[in-house]
């Protein structure tokens, strides 16, 4: 008989412990698994280390709920909805308030060769790219003092060594990621934990490879059999998902293709809440801990706004959509 990947939202957060490294799927303000950020956020997971290749609101929200010690990325950002007050205010406190959270710098090409050397289960991977840059000087690596000690990071951020088969010059070697959970949201999984993802995969599949453990959120979990019709619609094979859970809207308010676009007037609340500390508790007041789960968050959207939101099947979007609020 086998044993159901099926959970609840609540039970696949628990499998996660303090002091867990996190890969969140999607791109920076689509497709994230903000419903599970959200339980993350109630159940009081603290000292998490994020390397998540782009960052979006997940990660300003994590950040400034005081769950997040360490972030490897190479953005955190809400793009053209606004700026990430959460991340900026760390960054700038740093060493100031005592907030404790440190912050390595990266970029998205690097980013994803290292989640890709973790996906192929190797120690590095190289690249032409970094030379010359603040990237890799040793001035700049807030993270110096914690190599070597934090066994989650790699002794060294980058190793740059003579190309030993064409002596063509010198390459970067940049270090695998070795995220112990993949969190990620998807329009469709199967219910042994086929993901089926339309519009950008993004670099999901790397990071379900990467990944110890893969906890997959999906609009609608359906049969093996109907995913098995069409294979090639498929982007993650069931054998690398550990856990699935069904939560529709579990990305609002970032959008999801076919299905839902962004709730830019949600953002637009979230960004100025998240402007200044007592806003912002407020905000997570009503938004996060003033919620049990994530049904009463939908309930709490109400049904207007939720169908507002609804994609033209043809397009994949909503065009009528106002992209910018405020």
């Amino acid at each position: 008989m086998k044993i159901s990947k099926r959970k609840s939202l609540a039970e696949a957060v628990a499998l996660i412990p303090d002091g867990a490294t996190i890969v969140f799927g999607g791109w920076t303000v689509t497709r994230k698994p903000m419903a599970a950020a959200y339980e993350i956020i109630r159940q009081g997971k603290k000292d998490l280390h994020l390397v998540t290749n782009p960052g979006g609101p997940e990660n300003d929200l994590l950040i400034g709920a005081g769950c997040v010690k360490m972030c490897e990325t190479n953005y955190i950002g809400h793009e053209v909805l606004g700026h990430p007050y959460c991340f900026r205010h760390h960054c700038e406190s740093f060493g100031l308030s005592g907030n404790g959270y440190l912050h390595d710098d990266w970029t998205v090409q690097t980013g994803a060769l290292r989640l890709l050397a973790g996906a192929m289960g190797i120690p590095f991977m190289p690249t032409r790219s970094l030379r010359g840059t603040d990237i890799i000087n040793p001035e700049h690596d807030l993270l110096a003092p914690y190599r070597g000690l934090e066994p989650k990071l790699p002794r060294q951020k980058v190793q740059i060594v003579n190309d030993p088969f064409w002596e063509e010059g010198e390459v970067v070697l940049v270090p695998a990621l070795k995220p112990d959970f993949a969190i990620m949201h998807v329009q469709m999984t199967g219910d042994e934990g086929t993901v089926r993802i339309h519009g950008g995969p993004f670099l999901d599949y790397y990071a379900a490879m990467a990944a110890k453990t893969t906890i997959v959120t999906a609009e609608h979990i359906t049969s093996e059999e109907y995913l098995r019709v069409s294979p090639e619609l498929n982007v993650i094979p069931k054998e690398v998902v550990d856990v699935i859970v069904e939560v529709p809207y579990g990305a609002h308010p970032t959008p999801v293709d076919g299905m839902y676009d962004t709730d830019s007037a949600f953002f637009n609340e979230y960004i100025l809440a998240s402007k200044n500390e007592i806003a912002f508790k407020k905000w997570l007041s009503e938004w996060v801990f003033g919620i049990p789960d994530h049904m009463s968050y939908l309930e709490k959207l109400g049904v207007r706004r939720l169908l507002s939101l609804r994609t033209d099947p043809a397009l994949g979007y909503n065009p009528a959509l106002k992209r910018r609020v405020g």
